[in-house]
């Protein structure tokens, strides 16, 4: 094993190695159809980043998220982030309390007086 300065990613490998290990040795054990490592990393900056020092190609979204994929085998690392990362964790979040009052048979109402 190479040893980085990074011990928590050093960690990381070593589990994922442990965990290579266990699946082989458990053959009856079930793993996922397909898997997938999400490295989410908030701003499309960070990707194009990543990107180029793992020798990735950048992809971009109708949106204009980007992301980049290193299929391994049946597993895809991907890492990805957003052109405006607060917008869209504020529609995500708005998007989560509508689905709750929806389901809790209630409506998102603005303030009196609130910008909506």
């Amino acid at each position: 094993m190479v040893s980085s300065e990074n011990p928590k990613r050093d960690e990381y490998i070593a589990g994922l190695r442990e965990l290579a290990d266990w699946l082989e040795q458990n053959p009856k054990t079930s793993v996922p159809s397909y898997g997938e490592i999400l490295l989410p990393l908030m701003a499309n900056e960070a990707v194009v980043a990543h990107a180029a020092a793992a020798g990735l190609e950048v992809r971009y979204d109708s949106k204009g998220n980007a992301s980049a994929v290193a299929k391994l085998g049946a597993v895809t690392y991907r890492a990805y982030g957003y052109a405006d990362w607060d917008q869209h964790y504020a529609q995500h979040q708005e998007q989560r309390a509508r689905d709750w009052a929806d389901k809790n048979d209630m409506v998102i109402q603005p303030r009196e007086g609130g910008a909506r």
